[in-house]
This record gives structure tokens, sequence and C-alpha cells, in this order.
């Protein structure tokens, strides 16, 4: 039987973004060459990766050299040096590499990357913050579909009250006449080979009374706006702790 072919990436740039990535993809099978002209920054990581070289990646014919070309992709993984990657991207286009992926350090050079045509553009710091205003948005955030005079679609962060609780022990319906028609999660899920991670939306359904909320779900009600203001102005010591009802 023929052995599965390992997935190879030629990774120029070894300062910490670069070596990070180089051994994460080595530690997960994947045959990685990992390229930078300071023989310090490979020492460091010799000894996980499939192969280091020294060279300068913007000289042609010394990435000619490495047969790039044949690997699966290049990763630019350059931080500040913008125009140096803007060098290697026509190195390996000149190489005929088909695909190429670039690190940015600003929402600038990942635009003028992509007007390059490199489609995929990784910005680490952004996606951080963008990820961080997410969450920190949420704590207060209220959507609303009115439906009449009286009656609306809300979408409200569960209360503190709420979590750790079984939805059929709240009774919504009894307790504050509203009805819960979903609960929005917001799950951390890795990305790019576990180096970073990103915030998905995920709808668990018709709420089952044994499901749970969780800190930072997002409830979807319908009920009437009185009844909403009953719900979020009711002190907390309505509700006595989990297992202690009645």
């Amino acid at each position: 039987m023929d052995s599965v072919r390992k997935e190879k990436y030629a990774l120029i740039g070894m300062g910490d973004f670069g070596s990070q990535l180089a051994v994460t993809l080595a530690k997960k099978g994947i045959e990685v060459l990992a390229i930078d002209s300071s023989m310090e920054h490979l020492e460091e990581i010799k000894d996980v990766v499939e192969r280091t070289v020294c060279l300068d990646a913007t000289e042609e014919k010394a990435l000619e050299s490495q047969a790039v070309e044949e690997f699966d992709a290049a990763i630019i993984c350059i931080g500040d040096e913008f125009e140096e990657t803007l060098l290697i991207v026509t190195v390996l286009r000149n190489l005929g590499v088909k695909r190429i992926i670039a690190r940015a350090t600003t929402t600038r050079h990942a635009y003028i990357l992509r007007h390059l045509d490199i489609e995929e553009v990784i910005l680490p710091a952004v996606d951080a913050a963008y990820r961080l205003a997410n969450k920190l948005s949420l704590q207060d955030q209220f959507n609303r579909l009115e439906l009449s005079s009286d009656y609306e679609i809300t979408e409200i962060r569960a209360p503190s009250k709420f979590i750790g609780r079984k939805v059929g022990d709240i009774r919504f319906r009894e307790e504050y006449q509203v009805v819960l028609i979903t609960i929005k999660r917001i799950e951390t899920q890795p990305h790019f080979w576990g180096l970073a991670t990103r915030d998905v939306e995920r709808f668990i359904g018709i709420p089952q009374p044994e499901s749970v909320i969780e800190k930072d779900d997002i409830l979807l009600l319908f009920g009437n706006r009185k009844a909403f203001e009953h719900l979020l102005s009711d002190p907390e010591s309505s509700f006595p702790p989990p297992g202690e009802e009645g």
C-alpha cells in the first residue's frame, strides 16, 4: 500500500510568528522547510522541523535552489519589513508557486497584498482585536425585532442569575411571560493550524428543559416590552441557586 503523502510547506521568516507556526506544523506531521537569513533564528527550531535553510528569500536564484514551487504552499511570515514581503511575493510568482500565504501587520498592507491577488492574508493582531471587540460588545447588546406596538423578538445576553441553570427550571413563561425561542452560543474554535482562534456563533436549536444556559449565551426571546423589562430588572435573589428550588 502506498504511504499517505505528507503535506509540505515552505515558511519564510523565522521570527516569533514564523517559528511558532513552523513548530506547530511540524508537530502535526507536516513537512516544513524553514527559511531565514539569520542562522540564529534557524538554530532555535532546527531539531523540530524537517529542514532549515539560511538564505535571502528576496534573491530569486537562492530561492529557486530550494524548489519551493513543489511545495503545497509558501508562507511569508515576515512582519515589519513589508517591502521585503512584496519582493518575496514577486520572486515566488516568478518561480511558479501556486499558493502563496502572506502575513500582514496592518490593514493597509493586507489591502495591498489582496490587490496583488494574494487571497490568503494573515492579520494576527487585527484578528485578535476583532475577537476581543466582539466579546466585549456582547456585554450590553440588545437586538430587537418589533412585531407590533406591544410584542417583539429580543436578543439579550443571558443574565448572570440564569447561568448554570436548566431551561426547564427557569420557567420563562410562568415567571416572566416570555418564550425562549433558541440560544445562540459563541464558541472559540482553533484556526490556522491551531495557531489562532476564531469565535463562531452556533444556535443550539429548540431549547429542551434539560438544556443548561452557559456564560455568554445569547437568549432569543419572544414577548411584550413590559415582560422584558421585568426579566431584566428582576433581582438575582428572586431565583435560588441551582438545585435549591421549591
